[in-house]
């Protein structure tokens, strides 16, 4: 069974649906976050980008649900030279050893 390049199934009633997942842009650069309501900012590494989040990795851990502040800077186009959003933790992935740093994936707040 395949789907368009850039989908990812979803399970329906009695077959799959394909969703249109947004283009994702690898990119290994530093941004802070703080979740919301917070003063200090939190380094992590921003892992891939797209139109509507991003993965990213930290050393603090964040609870799915929880609304963060993230601001970053990228210098090619088409995305901004610099940016601060609200976001959304959507998911959380802890890996084992020796990859010790937490993943988070964030969709952006609209």
């Amino acid at each position: 069974m395949g789907g368009a390049s850039g989908s990812t199934p979803a399970e329906g009633r009695s077959k799959t649906v394909w969703v249109e997942r947004a283009e994702r842009r690898r990119l290994q650069i530093p941004l802070r976050h703080r979740s919301e309501g917070q003063e200090e900012w939190t380094q992590g590494e921003m892992l891939n980008l797209s139109e509507t989040g991003l993965l990213f990795s930290s050393e603090t851990i964040l609870e799915v649900g929880v609304r963060i502040e993230i601001t970053f800077q990228i210098f090619s186009p088409p995305l901004l030279p610099s940016s601060t959003r609200l976001a959304r933790i959507v998911r959380r992935v802890l890996s084992n050893w020796p990859d010790t740093k937490p993943m988070f994936g964030a969709k952006f707040c609209s």
